[in-house]
């Protein structure tokens, strides 16, 4: 076995199989960076960060310019939330590259975290500009267009992330991507059909209309605090619109703390927590929901798709190690 197998390995994106070959590589020749570049390389690929950045920080030790090792200790630092670190990684690389685009893309990720929007979209564009197979830069584009109401723009950068070749070690995985594509196009169709134009309608009609939803959904959640339960149902809605799956998950707590009895509140609840990658609380949401209605389901077939698709997997069993 040589370092070509693991880099073999590595291209067929089968890290935790690399990782044992490329450590007997960095044991034989410790003095060799490209040896510990490719085995820091593995961890961040296995999801195991914190070696890499161990590694990569001996590396830049005695090779402050290998400027991969830089970028790579960036990755690896976002993944620790290091982003303060990080910024120093990609802030060093460009000092050297203006245009890097690996360093680029780490900048407008972070700089996206944080909620600086305009800051975001210079890196990124910067960064598919160097690059223009940059998947990962697409999507977040994607998602500050969303964000910003531009929902049109935002499918079409994710419809062309989706053609792009998956990236080695990539911020966003091929089954957010489609996640995120269901809920933006399901997002389009009231547009579509808004610009179609809706007959006119009297405003005592619109009032009626009005009541009769409220009503229902007071039907659904049970009093007493149906009121406030709308409130907080409504918030969460308004937070999940905006991709504040943490935001959604709390204000539907708040909903269901109103009215225990509002399976859609409870279903809600499950499918924000599934998104923010909180399998336990999703699943126990999901349950409580059904135990109010067996048939429950979210408001649109896009949203029931992914949610239905995250249960599954969040309902596998752990792989067992051999």
């Amino acid at each position: 076995m040589s370092i070509n197998d693991g880099l073999a390995l590595i291209r067929r994106h089968d890290f935790e199989g690399a990782l044992p070959l490329l450590a007997a590589e960095v044991r034989k020749r410790p003095d060799d960076a490209y040896a510990a570049y490719y085995l820091a390389y593995a961890f961040v690929g296995a999801q195991d960060p914190q070696p890499a950045v161990t590694l990569l920080a001996k590396i830049i030790e005695v090779h402050p310019d290998f400027t991969d090792a830089h970028t790579l200790l960036g990755l690896a630092r976002i993944r620790t939330s290091d982003f303060a670190g990080a910024t120093t990684e990609y802030e060093a690389v460009l000092g050297r590259e203006p245009k890097n685009p690996a360093a680029l893309l780490g900048m407008g990720m972070i700089a996206y975290w944080k909620r600086e929007t305009a800051m975001a979209e210079d890196y990124l564009d910067r960064a598919v500009r160097g690059d223009p197979g940059a998947r990962d830069a697409l999507v977040f584009k994607a998602d500050l267009r969303y964000a910003g109401g531009d929902v049109t723009g935002a499918v079409m950068l994710l419809r062309d992330a989706k053609r792009l070749r998956r990236p080695s070690l990539p911020e966003v995985s091929d089954a957010e991507i489609t996640d995120r594509l269901f809920r933006y196009e399901a997002a389009l169709q009231p547009l579509r059909k808004a610009r179609g134009g809706l007959p006119e309608m009297p405003g005592w009609v619109l009032c009626v209309i009005g009541v009769t939803l409220a009503l229902t959904f007071m039907a659904s959640a049970g009093l007493p605090g149906a009121w406030n339960g709308m409130r907080h149902y409504q918030d969460g809605k308004a937070r999940l619109a905006t991709l504040d799956y943490a935001g959604c998950a709390s204000e539907m707590e708040q909903a269901v703390e109103a009215a225990p009895t509002s399976p859609k509140a409870w279903a809600y609840e499950a499918y924000c927590y599934l998104l923010d990658k909180d399998a336990r609380a999703g699943l126990s949401a999901w349950y409580t929901a059904r135990t109010y209605d067996p048939a429950i389901t979210l408001d649109t077939k896009a949203e029931q798709q992914v949610l239905l698709l995250k249960i599954k997997v969040a309902s596998e069993p752990p792989k067992v190690a051999k």
